[in-house]
């Protein structure tokens, strides 16, 4: 209870005890003897009677107004209270308002950023990837590339190879058929000219047949046998395979015995 709910209280308990002895005092006056008195001293007992009932309500009108008073204050205080319960619900409404507004912005950012970074780790995860293929796909060209060099290299010495196989087949069948036409020439030669040597410029048709004979240095008279020599035979050797025919068909021939 505060000083000023007291001070009422009091006052309220002091009018109700002023009241209290204002009526044992009327009550008191009124229950005594009525003794005889004269006319003149009539006037001053109406009037006292009159002052204990002005008293009473005074004492009345004043507790009325304390009663008031404290009524007035105590709904002045319960409105203080209201209003102030009012200001601190308002006040806890407009805080928890703030911190739901703040929260749900906060979870929203934090909902971009995820989206943010999500984001971003699927587009680095999509580079990466890229970047993955396109290493692989480089490699593997890089390596069919290799391939594709190492086997053209090999092919090219495969036929390198063959090419030389080749040539020296068609040197060493050039040689064979140059022995035999020189052979063929041979025989037709006399054993006088043992010693000596003459070179001829030999030119022969695909089938053998000389189309062609020179002189190109020599013992003359060996080279003028060598020339019938090489006319008497129908055809003189040649090969069927037309590379070593190539090699044939205008050939310098060295005749001697």
């Amino acid at each position: 209870m505060t000083s000023a709910e007291k001070s009422a209280l009091l006052k309220s308990l002091g009018l109700h005890v002023v009241i209290a002895i204002l009526l044992l005092i009327s009550v008191s006056l009124s229950s005594s003897p009525i003794m005889p008195v004269v006319s003149d001293s009539a006037a001053p007992v109406i009037n006292a009677t009159f002052i204990d009932a002005q008293a009473i309500a005074d004492a009345q009108r004043a507790q009325a107004q304390a009663e008031a008073q404290a009524r007035a204050e105590q709904e002045r205080k319960a409105q203080a209270a209201e209003d102030k319960r009012r200001r601190e619900t308002a006040a806890r409404k407009a805080r928890e308002e703030k911190a739901a507004k703040e929260a749900a912005e906060a979870k929203h950012q934090s909902e971009l950023r995820r989206l943010a970074e999500e984001k971003a780790r699927e587009r680095k995860e999509r580079e990466e990837a890229q970047k993955a293929e396109k290493a692989r796909k480089e490699k593997e060209a890089a390596e069919r590339a290799e391939l594709e060099r190492i086997m053209q290299e090999q092919l090219a010495k495969e036929q390198e190879a063959m090419q030389q196989q080749r040539r020296q087949h068609v040197l060493s069948e050039k040689e064979r058929y140059q022995a035999l036409i020189h052979q063929t020439i041979k025989r037709y030669l006399n054993a006088d000219f043992k010693g000596k040597s003459c070179r001829l410029n030999i030119r022969l048709a695909t089938s053998g047949l000389v189309t062609q004979v020179s002189v190109l240095d020599g013992d003359p008279a060996l080279c003028r046998a060598a020339q019938s020599a090489v006319l008497r035979p129908d055809k003189l050797p040649v090969s069927d395979d037309p590379a070593v025919y190539e090699e044939l068909k205008n050939i310098n021939l060295k005749v001697e015995l």
